[in-house]
């Protein structure tokens, strides 16, 4: 559906049109999906100076995250750079600043998180339909609770599960099926391993702003996506740790402790696993010594610079969702996970990509929703879900 009505949003920010992010490193990143959008286009430079407060690993690695903001309210790839900006890292970098934000009740913090919010919703395809990516539900979910700004929520509502529900989103008309068919499709190949990632923030938005059934669609999707982990090759097939994460993540969502044996041909680590304690436990099982979760897990010789700072995040925030839905307890591999993250924030309250890495805004932005999201459970009856968001954060 061709949007004829204005969005308006008092934010203070220039906002343009953008597409999504793709870049190579030593240490594969993982983007979310934004169909048909491999081009970004530039933005205006941002010439804001930083107020790093150097008292709070939350509070200055939210400042850092902002201060790499860009004047239209969009992030750029790489670190630093406002050349061009992308709607598909939006809500995995923001997502990190409302975590932080629910201790500080920093209006700063809320206002970028805003700013944000009102770059993607002026995402659309080339005929001027809405175009999302698949972490931006979920951000918009929170950011609507934190911002008491409906207009995010509604949009989602409107413009995506909607128009899915309908048949009618993006110029080739998807259903809701489409549209996981052309993400699968998007994640093939070397990538293949992020599909449960991809779908994992899509449960938990479908059931709280979509139709009735879209949720069991993209539960069915994690599960899929879990089916075609591959850990066979780390040269040619990456980041099967974060998609273990993600599935993890993605069926706890939607509750689903038990499922039908799991067929992974190429991945024997979750072949023949037939409930989320046991998916649970595989990922616990491939955490370091030190905390930290290494970017794949059939590595010959893992190095410390194996060790990932993204993966660590969300299989940090996979086993949170579990520690209070399963028999086995996590707190002790959270606890390190945690620590591991906050070990590797630098006096900029950037983080690294791996030890000794460069910096990377998504990255940053995640490992502050992990951090976040283990801080926020010691404040909630020990651990206890009551009072979190659908992503882990505290609402208001």
């Amino acid at each position: 559906m061709k949007r004829t009505t204005s969005l308006a949003l008092s934010v203070g920010v220039l906002l343009l049109a953008v597409a999504a992010a793709d870049a190579g490193d030593h240490h594969p990143i993982a983007r979310p999906f934004l169909e048909r959008a491999d081009l970004g286009e530039p933005s205006f430079l941002d010439d804001r100076e930083g107020r790093l407060i150097p008292t709070d690993h939350l509070v200055l690695g939210a400042e850092h995250v902002l201060d790499q903001q860009c004047h239209n309210g969009g992030f750029g790839w790489p670190h630093a750079d406002c050349t061009a900006t992308y709607h598909n890292i939006t809500g995995p970098i923001l997502l990190g600043v409302l975590g932080t934000y629910a201790f500080t009740r920093d209006g700063n913090q809320l206002v970028g998180a805003v700013n944000g919010g009102a770059f993607d919703l002026i995402s659309e395809f080339s005929n001027g339909e809405a175009r999302f990516g698949s972490f931006t539900p979920i951000f918009m979910h929170d950011l609507a609770l934190f911002s008491d700004n409906t207009t995010f929520s509604t949009f989602v509502a409107d413009e995506l599960f909607d128009e899915l529900a309908a048949g009618t989103y993006g110029p080739d008309d998807l259903d809701t099926a489409g549209w996981i068919a052309a993400i699968q499709t998007n994640r093939t190949g070397a990538w293949v391993n992020l599909r449960p990632w991809e779908f994992q923030t899509l449960v938990p938005a479908a059931a709280a702003l979509g139709q009735a059934g879209q949720d069991a669609l993209f539960e069915q999707a994690v599960l899929d996506g879990l089916a075609t982990l591959d850990n066979s090759a780390p040269g040619t097939v990456y980041s099967d740790v974060i998609g273990l994460a993600g599935g993890v993540r993605g069926l706890a969502a939607a509750r689903r402790y038990a499922f039908p044996a799991i067929s992974a041909p190429l991945h024997t680590v979750v072949d023949g696993i037939t409930s989320l304690e046991n998916l649970a436990a595989a990922l616990a099982l491939l955490q370091n010594l030190d905390g930290s979760w290494s970017w794949h897990s059939n590595l010959a010789a893992p190095a410390l610079e194996d060790e990932d700072v993204q993966t660590t995040a969300y299989a940090l925030l996979a086993l949170l969702d579990v520690d209070v839905m399963t028999a086995a307890s996590y707190r002790t591999a959270t606890r390190a996970a945690r620590d591991w993250l906050v070990s590797m924030q630098l006096p900029d309250g950037g983080f690294p990509e791996y030890p000794g890495g460069d910096e990377n805004t998504e990255v940053e932005g995640e490992a502050l929703t992990a951090i976040a999201a283990f801080d926020s459970r010691l404040q909630v009856d020990g651990f206890e879900s009551g009072g979190l968001s659908l992503w882990g954060n505290v609402v208001p």
